[in-house]
């Protein structure tokens, strides 16, 4: 009986991500913080999980949403995952930005779906706060 009951708590873990509409239903992204560094964009992503999808991620770790956390940022090249934990993300996307002049020129790029809040922080540690962002500004940095 504990068997049966254990493999069904694991069928239902592996089950709550993969349907959850194929969307981000388990996971709520509530802000998210751009860091522009030597023409990379470092992405501070924190976010919530539904209790179904939290036990999944203690029970078997968090590679499982990181796909879903890279998805955010479909239109940017060559991001990785850097770090992941059951509520924060930090995401890279190398070469975000394009060097001309001693500045980095980044883009606007969208996000897949809405973003609470996006603050950009440059390297002079200066930063800027959107709300309800649905793609980054175009902002550039000097080198």
């Amino acid at each position: 009986m504990r068997i049966a009951a254990v493999v069904l708590m694991i069928a239902f873990f592996l089950a709550a991500p993969a349907t959850a509409g194929g969307g981000r239903d388990y996971i709520t992204i509530r802000e998210v913080t751009m860091s522009l560094l030597d023409g990379d964009a470092v992405f501070d992503v924190k976010f919530g999980l539904d209790p179904f999808a939290k036990l999944y991620v203690l029970a078997l770790g968090t590679k499982h949403i990181e796909p879903e956390l890279l998805s955010i940022f479909s239109d940017f090249d060559n991001v990785t995952v850097t770090k992941t934990e059951t509520n924060r993300a930090v995401i890279v996307s190398k070469g975000a930005g394009e060097y001309r002049s001693g500045y980095y020129l980044y883009d606007s790029k969208n996000l897949r779906g809405e973003v609470p809040k996006l603050t950009v922080v440059y390297p002079e540690q200066l930063s800027r706060t959107f709300y309800r962002a649905s793609m980054t500004p175009s902002v550039f940095s000097e080198a």
